[in-house]
């Protein structure tokens, strides 16, 4: 009987892990992307961060996690905002990014 219960342990241990593997793909899906394009309303200066998050809060509703710059040569006041939604869904939103 002793053999039976643990060969019954290691497959449960097995079912588990690949369960958890097969899941593990879908939880990394879950964080989705989102475009917010703006241009400068001044040419000469670039985009603050109240005007990208000004921009983001009147689009999206949720909490906002961070804000991050991140320029480029062709998107020069590109941001990526995280964001947690009412509902739950973990947000990731450029703005000006294209």
């Amino acid at each position: 009987m002793g053999c039976q219960k643990s060969i019954i342990v290691v497959g449960g241990l097995i079912i588990a892990i690949v369960s958890l593997l097969s899941v593990s793909p879908a939880i990394h899906a879950a964080d989705t992307q989102y475009k917010i394009a703006m241009k400068r309303s001044n040419p000469d200066k670039p985009l603050t961060r109240d005007e990208v998050l000004s921009a983001v809060e009147t689009r999206y509703k949720g909490r906002i996690m961070s804000l991050q710059a991140k320029p480029s040569s062709g998107a020069p006041d590109c941001h990526i905002v995280r964001m947690m939604s009412l509902t739950g869904e973990y947000m990731t939103i450029n703005v000006a990014c294209d």
